[in-house]
């Protein structure tokens, strides 16, 4: 009489091969997935502008200022522009607020608080329609800053090479006002834009 033991199938063996499968498939995953990823390689920006990104907390701090500042002059511009009759709309510059109306409502960086003295004391001018430069009267790392209003976002400048010493006066700083606003201009003078789109570059002409 022959006896033959058989083992009972457990599915062992295909759990194996399961693993197998699933270690190959990963594997392939691992190695492959690389060359599928998108191409989203970092634009890199001109050397006239700088990310807000990198700006440093004081700079960052002032610019946010003039952002907000930015909507509430061009509410203005809307409101005085609503406001004035026929004749006096054939002079744009009217429309724009002046640095008085812009500091008698409390509008940083324009109001002369605190914070104002903090971060330089600038000395603010309206110069042309939507156009508004501030000196920092105060040496240390404060920064001339030009802002633009005349687009729906904001446009601002900093000359970065500004040496200012305590015996300066604004009078004695005409170096730092450009000739013009247009993007050459500020360019061939120094300045810096600052970016907040790294893919939107503004251009002035």
């Amino acid at each position: 009489m022959i006896t033959e033991s058989v083992k009972s199938d457990d599915g062992g063996t295909e759990g194996q091969w399961v693993a197998l499968a699933i270690a190959v498939i990963l594997a392939v995953a691992y190695f492959a997935l690389p060359y599928h990823q998108s191409g989203g390689s970092k634009q890199e920006l001109p050397a006239h502008q700088v990310s807000v990104k990198d700006l440093d907390p004081e700079d960052l701090a002032m610019v946010a200022e003039l952002r907000l500042a930015h909507e509430e002059i061009r509410n203005l511009r809307q409101d005085n522009q609503d406001n004035l009759d026929e004749s006096a709309k054939q002079i744009s510059n009217h429309f724009w607020p002046s640095i008085e109306e812009l500091a008698s409502l409390w509008l940083a960086p324009f109001v002369k608080d605190k914070s104002w003295e903090h971060k330089g004391r600038h000395y603010w001018q309206h110069l042309s329609n939507g156009v508004y430069l501030g000196v920092p009267q105060r040496p240390g790392t404060a920064k001339p800053l030009l802002l633009i209003s005349q687009h729906v976002e904001p446009v601002i400048w900093f000359n970065p090479t500004s040496d200012l010493t305590s015996d300066s006066t604004f009078e004695n700083r005409a170096f730092e006002r450009p000739a013009t606003f247009s993007s050459s201009a500020l360019i061939d003078a120094g300045w810096i834009q600052v970016s907040f789109d790294e893919n939107a570059q503004h251009h002035l002409h």
